[in-house]
């Protein structure tokens, strides 16, 4: 058996195609109901990177065969501690130690970079949510992380939505939101909304439930949103966003958007935040609603919106819940510190 681990380049279409054939097979069995990313989308995913942060690609090879991949991120500007990694083998080629190599390829990328902090994810078992196997989780377990942040995805099925329930949905908001009015926009945001939605999206993980995860909240400013914005666009996804502002100061104060990329029939729910200044206005549900109309008006053809959540969250689940959102799966979020003097864990 020879296995070597390689870097994939942007500049070759073999170890791109390589990278795609591995997550398309492990999605196969992890995750049938997402769409694949073709080549093409990979090729642009390898070449437009989101700023503040390095991340690093690899493929590994079992004699000449694309049996597993490995993705490395480390951020620039905050959790300068924390590596962020994807391991995945194909489940016809697990239990023959590729994890365990692709893992010693982890150790040593967090030993040159003197990182402390590895989080990674899986899929998880929830009563009702059955995983496809118990692989991620063993696999974690032994390698001594800790569960840290339970997620599930719930997916909103376009043929199942009751414009009812959304109509209530929305009168139940507005009775509770006067003084804000809503605001839309496709791609890019308008410039006079720029600087409070990097504010909003600085607040993500300082807001949302986080678990036992130890993460330091990131800090977009204007003009690293404006990066994010434009590496979605070169990626060749259209976003759509709706938002609340104050009428008495002008502030945007919550904000949420729907992403979708190549594949005809599918999207995703992302971002939804409120100011905390301005809760218990019913924000959330508001825009929520207010964007899934303007979604479908604007790209009638999908059928299938996809969403994540910490299980936690009870505020957003809820509201997601009542808009036909269904479970889908479960997935964990792992995490395990370095001891940096012994380089072991601690």
């Amino acid at each position: 058996m020879s296995l070597h681990i390689a870097p994939v380049d942007a500049d070759d279409p073999a170890s791109v195609a390589a990278w795609v054939q591995v997550m398309s097979q492990v999605c196969d069995h992890e995750t049938p109901h997402f769409p694949r990313i073709s080549e093409r989308a990979g090729q642009l995913m390898q070449r437009h990177r989101f700023p503040a942060r390095v991340v690093r690609d690899r493929v590994a090879w079992l004699d000449g065969v694309p049996v597993g991949r490995l993705e490395l991120v480390y951020m620039t500007e905050q959790n300068l501690k924390h590596l962020v990694f994807t391991l995945e083998v194909v489940p016809a080629y697990r239990r023959r130690g590729i994890g365990r190599a692709l893992f010693e390829h982890v150790l040593a990328y967090a030993r040159e970079h003197g990182l402390t902090e590895l989080v990674s994810s899986s899929s998880l078992s929830m009563p009702g949510l059955p995983a496809p196997d118990e692989a991620g989780p063993a696999f974690a377990t032994a390698l001594g992380f800790t569960n840290t942040l339970p997620e599930v995805q719930r997916r909103l099925s376009m043929a199942d939505v009751d414009e009812n329930v959304l109509a209530g949905m929305e009168a139940a908001a507005r009775a509770k939101a006067a003084g804000y009015r809503l605001v839309h926009w496709h791609g890019a945001a308008p410039a006079e909304l720029v600087e409070r939605l990097a504010y909003l999206d600085s607040r993500l993980m300082t807001d949302a439930p986080m678990g036992d995860l130890k993460v330091e909240p990131e800090k977009p400013d204007v003009t690293r949103f404006r990066r994010i914005e434009e590496v979605v666009a070169a990626r060749q996804r259209r976003t759509y966003h709706a938002g609340a502002v104050h009428e008495d100061s002008g502030d945007l104060v919550a904000w949420t958007f729907i992403s979708i990329g190549e594949a005809p029939w599918h999207a995703f729910q992302q971002i939804t935040i409120v100011d905390p200044k301005h809760r218990g206005h019913r924000l959330g549900a508001l825009v929520k609603v207010a964007n899934l109309r303007y979604f479908r008006e604007n790209e009638p053809q999908i059928e299938h919106i996809d969403t994540f959540n910490a299980a936690e969250n009870s505020y957003m689940v809820s509201i997601n819940e009542q808009m036909g959102f269904r479970r889908m799966a479960a997935f964990q979020t792992w995490q395990r510190d370095l001891d940096p003097a012994t380089e072991q864990p601690a």
